[in-house]
């Protein structure tokens, strides 16, 4: 596909001349970096993801993704950013921060905790908002785990804009798809982005009742066996081997 020239793309190229997105190259960069177990198949979707790019700058997080779709060095950064962000561990670690210790003295004073209680109590308490912190990635991981095989591509990396997955349907057009673990996981700003686009929604979990949403995915995402029970499955063995990478 021939795209004409940018106001961006003049900043970096001479005036007049046209910039041609070669999917063929851009598997052939994507293959070169991808040498690690389970990444097969991985160059087309990130070719994929690089052509969904292409055809319209709005759809970088960044504008100067824009014009590194264009060559070779270009595509190679994008190429590391994408398979950096697929080999991302989402293993759950403690923070950095320290608890404020004035909280231990509310929950002794206000609810009788002992000291020893209240010591345990924080530390529990960092460590579940930490896991909480990582379903959401783990949730795009399960559905990638699942859905890859089918056409979908997942566009990590950080380099396109509110858009989580994309396919390429029959009729030529692109599916693109926003996944959020729970309803209320956005603010306005962020969904704002989503307004005057095709990008479709999808979370997991309602926060007032605790349901799960598995029973209303996009038409586009049915007939492919995704369920809370295979999420459960996956995160567990997900876990289980980072852990015993961890440990060796």
């Amino acid at each position: 596909m021939t795209l004409t020239l940018c106001s961006l793309c003049e900043s970096f190229f001479p005036r007049g001349c046209q910039l041609r997105f070669d999917i063929t190259l851009a598997r052939q960069v994507a293959l070169f970096a991808m040498t690690e177990p389970g990444e097969s198949g991985l160059h087309e979707s990130f070719a994929q993801v690089c052509s969904y790019l292409a055809e319209d700058i709005a759809r970088h997080s960044r504008k100067t993704n824009h014009v590194y779709l264009f060559d070779l060095v270009g595509l190679g950064k994008l190429a590391g950013n994408y398979i950096a962000g697929y080999r991302q561990s989402v293993f759950p670690k403690l923070p950095g921060t320290q608890p404020d210790e004035l909280v231990g003295v509310v929950m002794q004073v206000a609810y009788g905790y002992s000291q020893e209680s209240t010591d345990r109590i924080k530390l529990e308490h960092r460590h579940a908002m930490i896991a909480e912190n990582c379903v959401g990635a783990l949730l795009e991981r399960y559905i990638e785990s699942v859905l890859r095989t089918n056409g979908w591509h997942w566009c990590c990396g950080n380099f396109v804009k509110a858009v989580d997955f994309i396919r390429l349907g029959s009729d030529g057009l692109w599916q693109a798809l926003q996944i959020k673990n729970r309803d209320n996981s956005e603010n306005s700003s962020s969904s704002a982005i989503r307004v005057g686009t095709d990008i479709e929604k999808w979370f997991r979990f309602f926060s007032k009742t605790g349901k799960t949403n598995w029973d209303h995915l996009p038409e586009f995402m049915r007939g492919y066996g995704l369920s809370e029970v295979g999420f459960i499955g996956f995160v567990s063995t997900y876990l289980e081997t980072r852990k015993k990478l961890r440990d060796t």
